[in-house]
């Protein structure tokens, strides 16, 4: 019997003031690591700049990232062991697993966005180059 492939979430909280080398490093160890346990990355996200309900490791902020995806259950052992090296950079993480239905919502979603992105993108350049209409006029002003 072949083992499943589970689907799960793991969220990462970094210094604010980290560089982007250095995180672009992390996330691609992170990718590494899923991609040798048969992993498939569903979404990958930042999600804020947030304030911190108490002080980690002398930081008051950190950012936020989402990562969900599926993969074999040894995958989140070898994506924990990384974020556990990086322990200067990565201040908390967790990772959890989900139902099938929550993350085919979630890849639902980042398709559509991702399809939508252009088509917004074309439609935001159209209107920065036009101009901008004159405010109606209420009555009694002439």
């Amino acid at each position: 019997m072949a083992i499943k492939p589970k689907y799960y979430e793991t969220l990462y909280i970094v210094r604010p003031d980290i560089k982007e080398e250095e995180l672009s490093k992390i996330q691609q160890k992170l990718n590494e690591a899923l991609s040798a346990h048969e992993g498939e990355i569903i979404k990958s996200d930042r999600w804020a700049q947030r304030e911190l309900a108490y002080e980690i490791k002398d930081y008051s902020r950190g950012v936020y990232y989402i990562i969900i995806f599926t993969a074999l259950p040894g995958a989140v052992a070898e994506l924990e062991r990384h974020l556990r090296f990086y322990n200067t950079d990565v201040l908390r993480f967790i990772t959890v697993a989900i139902s099938d239905n929550a993350a085919k919502r979630e890849k639902a979603a980042a398709e559509s966005k991702s399809q939508n992105e252009p088509a917004e993108a074309a439609a935001e350049s159209k209107s920065q180059n036009e101009p901008a209409e004159a405010p109606a006029q209420t009555e009694g002003e002439s």
